[in-house]
């Protein structure tokens, strides 16, 4: 089944000559997995398997442990650091956003006792950049109609809320992981052939790879616009494994397992390609118009990290961030309201 490996990228310190040995094997059986299990009828699979793995688990711990560590994002921070004041509105507007976010709400659910003093995620925000024509002083004359370039920060997240760093970037890890996992999924189901059984394959392939975006084994909740209710994780994998069963009992062609092979390797081995982070900088005044003066009266410059896939042209700005559980809002008590309103 598809529950998280504990050997796939722990926690332990990073080792100069690359992965090691049970990190590439745990890796592959998850690529294995995650795709066709049949593959395990080739008896090579692993040997042809542990290049492209390799390079696809050095680019996953690299653009991970690449990020800056967590900086603190409450209602107190957002009055002295410009990022925070540029991607949100105001403090209450950050503590909405951040602390009563679904995540942060189901993290607290699945906890027992008290929240952590702090809530390690990732913040993730679209961007846009939008050309229009305004007012700016030129001395001591107003100048009108002239053209700016205005950035606005919007669908927040808060992303993989952990009680650590370290937990919220293993996470990470696993995910960006899963992800390039279902890429290389796609592009099996993409190229079946259209003959009857294989029509039916490419049916349960589908099935399978629509299970495991409703079960958050990649980033979709990241990716996606909108959040989306939890799905029951063992039901999820329950019905993998049944599709597995069905799979198994088709059998398959040497030609067949060879193609869905060789995407994978093509896959793996650009992981790149499919997924990476950029550093990008933006100098904006207290409009959250672009300047081109980082001495203005006013402005900031950003340096961000942005996140883009292949999977569509909009990318998303990261920051690994720290919550305090002080600033966590008050949760409804609806019993209360309810009393109160039946008097």
């Amino acid at each position: 089944m598809l529950h998280f490996i504990s050997s796939l990228f722990t926690t332990a310190p990073p080792d100069p000559n690359g992965p090691d040995e049970a990190l590439l094997k745990a890796a592959i059986e998850r690529v294995v997995d995650g795709t066709d299990r049949r593959l395990r009828g080739l008896g090579n699979y692993r040997k042809r398997l542990m290049g492209p793995v390799e390079a696809a688990v050095v680019h996953v711990l690299a653009l991970v442990d690449g990020l800056p560590e967590a900086t603190e994002i409450s209602r107190r921070a957002y009055g002295t650091d410009p990022r925070l004041r540029a991607f949100f509105v105001s403090a209450d507007d950050l503590q909405e956003k951040v602390g009563g976010s679904k995540g942060v709400g189901d993290f607290l659910k699945a906890r027992n006792g008290p929240p952590p003093e702090e809530i390690f995620g990732v913040l993730t925000m679209e961007w846009e950049q939008r050309n229009v024509l305004g007012m700016q002083l030129q001395g001591e004359v107003v100048q009108r109609d002239v053209p700016q370039v205005v950035v606005n920060f919007q669908s927040h997240r808060y992303f993989g809320p952990a009680a650590s760093e370290e937990e919220n970037r293993w996470q990470g890890k696993v995910r960006i992981f899963d992800y390039l996992i279902e890429r290389a999924l796609e592009r099996i189901v993409a190229t079946r052939r259209k003959r009857t059984e294989l029509e039916y394959q490419r049916s349960l392939l589908q099935r399978k790879l629509a299970a495991m975006k409703r079960g958050d084994w990649g980033l979709e909740p990241m990716l996606a616009d909108i959040e989306h209710e939890q799905q029951d994780p063992a039901a999820l994998e329950a019905e993998i494994d049944t599709i597995e069963k069905e799979l198994a009992e088709l059998g398959a062609r040497p030609v067949e397992l060879e193609q869905t092979l060789q995407h994978i390797i093509d896959t793996l081995g650009h992981a790149s390609e499919w997924i990476d982070v950029r550093k990008t900088t933006v100098t904006l005044n207290r409009m959250s118009i672009k300047t081109a003066d980082p001495q203005a009266a006013g402005a900031s410059r950003l340096e961000l990290n942005e996140l883009y896939s292949s999977t569509g042209s909009e990318t998303r700005i990261l920051l690994p961030g720290r919550f305090p559980r002080q600033d966590l809002p008050e949760r409804p008590d609806f019993l209360k309201e309810a009393q109160r309103y039946l008097g």
